[in-house]
């Protein structure tokens, strides 16, 4: 997420401190995100946001330098999105770009023996995008893609509170009530949850309870199952049964969704468990990769 200054064509925020800013700005200022459905969107804005990273934490120097990037890219990403974020990266000062398969980097972020010859299920659930791959013998023996991902979530409260109450939230809002509320399963605690909205052009008080929210986010959920279990639908029998002994590991911010790793276990009938650092996974395995060298050799050098 970016804040874009039109009147200078700058960058002037990125990150949480952008997002923060969704539905808060004046009109020369825009927030945005670059990336969408885990493809570029905006070509310009998300180069500038790379640089606008880059910059804040290494310095002028690092992008005059020049420095090989490595960029974790959906599975399910066309040769046009491919070359789209490699231009970005070009774009915002990179000299060469790699790119890693993102299940491929949550896994070695996660510590999997990827280099093993069992098979192994990891599913990430991003932004925009939720991947199932099967990993065996270093590499992705398949992966099957959907788009959907957290913002679809968000995107299913919102649509959930203009119909049962009549009332308007933002993005902001509504990743809040996921975050705080959200579940797919049996709530524990139905606590109410008082949500600022608006209604007919007044500012209104509402109360949600986290069971209002089941029965929406798991209409969504149940893409991502449907997901798995496509991929279950294309594994060879000595890999599922693997899997039914190492389980399906959920890894990505949508990951974190209350009950989701429980609806999966229930719906496959295989254990199915969370990553410690779910959030972290892609950019620790990012991490793994470039300091050892791609030992993994599972780095895409491309050629612009």
């Amino acid at each position: 997420m970016v804040a874009v200054d039109n009147r200078l064509s700058r960058i002037t925020a990125a990150g949480t401190q952008a997002k923060m800013m969704l539905g808060k700005t004046p009109p020369h200022i825009s927030a945005c995100a670059p990336i969408k459905d885990g493809v570029v969107a905006d070509f310009d804005v998300a180069a500038g946001m790379l640089e606008y990273f880059f910059r804040s934490e290494a310095g002028a120097m690092m992008v005059l330098s020049r420095p090989k990037v490595y960029l974790a890219v959906p599975h399910c990403a066309t040769s046009t999105e491919r070359r789209s974020f490699i231009e970005v990266a070009a774009k915002a000062g990179a000299k060469n770009v790699m790119l890693v398969p993102e299940t491929l980097a949550a896994a070695v972020g996660m510590n999997m023996k990827i280099a093993e010859p069992k098979g192994k299920m990891i599913v990430n659930i991003g932004g925009g995008t939720t991947e199932a791959s099967v990993i065996s013998f270093g590499g992705a023996v398949l992966t099957n893609s959907i788009r959907v991902g957290g913002t679809a979530f968000d995107r299913c409260i919102m649509n959930f509170m203009r119909r049962r109450y009549g009332v308007t939230i933002g993005e902001v809002t509504a990743e809040l009530l996921k975050k705080d509320i959200g579940t797919v399963m049996q709530a524990d605690n139905n606590t109410p949850y008082e949500v600022h909205a608006s209604a007919h052009g007044a500012p209104v008080a509402i109360k949600v309870h986290p069971s209002d929210l089941r029965e929406p986010l798991r209409m969504q959920a149940g893409q991502i199952v449907e997901c798995i279990r496509g991929a279950f639908e294309r594994t060879p029998p000595e890999l599922c049964s693997d899997i039914r002994e190492s389980g399906i590991v959920l890894t990505g911010g949508g990951a974190c969704l209350h009950g989701l790793d429980a609806l999966i276990e229930q719906k496959t009938g295989i254990r199915t468990y969370c990553a410690k650092k779910p959030l972290d996974s892609v950019v620790a395995g990012l991490g793994v990769i470039i300091e050892s060298g791609d030992k993994f050799g599972i780095a895409e050098r491309t050629d612009r």
